[in-house]
């Protein structure tokens, strides 16, 4: 590799333009996602302010109808944000990971299965770092909610190294079928049964609404 690199120094600028490239696009990811989580964050908090004061007859409900619509609007992209910024982070790892393939190249051994293992692994390690962040912003507000994206990312990222495509695709299953249950299908129960988010048990906590919108020119005015 070293004889290689002394013939071919172009090799090495190769690989510095994808890594440096990849940062860049994981940088701009990463601080996207967070902004549009911090956003989804502070308004959730004064949410919950304005539910304990309404609660404790502080406040009335006269007039907050525009409040509320506008908290509305501003929640309305986050979901297309998040998954935008997300989809950034696969892209940066993908960058990252795939001078890997190319050493392989250079040394002799196939490159075609690295760059299956690269794209996977660029798609598991994007869904662990978000939801590590996910803990990292909702931790002192949805703190129970906070665990559950805390215990996907830590079970991934000991999953990844192992590289065993059935353990890591059974992993997938269990945080996708888990978050879907803990955020939407339980909370759904609940509200079949006429109950309201302050009937339901502690442990059982929402991160805003995520909901897709497609009147878009709704959200944008």
């Amino acid at each position: 590799l070293f004889f290689y690199q002394d013939e071919h120094p172009e090799f090495a600028a190769s690989i510095a333009t994808w890594i440096v490239s990849g940062t860049i696009l994981f940088v701009l990811g990463l601080v996207l996602f967070i902004y549009s989580e911090v956003q989804a964050v502070l308004i959730v908090r004064d949410q919950d302010f304005r539910s304990k004061l309404l609660q404790q007859s502080y406040m009335e409900r006269n007039n907050l109808a525009p409040l509320e619509e506008y908290e509305r609007k501003i929640m309305a992209p986050r979901p297309a944000i998040s998954l935008f910024a997300i989809l950034l982070i696969f892209a940066a790892l993908a960058c990252i990971f795939y001078p890997l393939c190319d050493i392989l190249n250079v040394i002799g051994l196939p490159s075609a299965p690295c760059l299956l293992i690269v794209t996977f692994g660029a798609f598991f390690s994007a869904i662990c770092v978000a939801s590590f962040w996910m803990f990292v912003v909702w931790a002192c507000t949805r703190p129970w909610a906070a665990l559950v994206f805390l215990g996907i990312s830590v079970t991934g990222n000991m999953l990844i190294p192992t590289g065993d495509p059935l353990l890591l695709f059974l992993w997938l299953l269990i945080s996708l079928g888990g978050g879907l249950g803990y955020f939407f299908w339980i909370p759904e129960m609940y509200r079949g049964q006429g109950q309201g988010a302050d009937d339901r048990p502690p442990w059982l906590q929402d991160v805003g609404n995520f909901d897709v919108s497609t009147d878009w020119r709704g959200v944008l005015q």
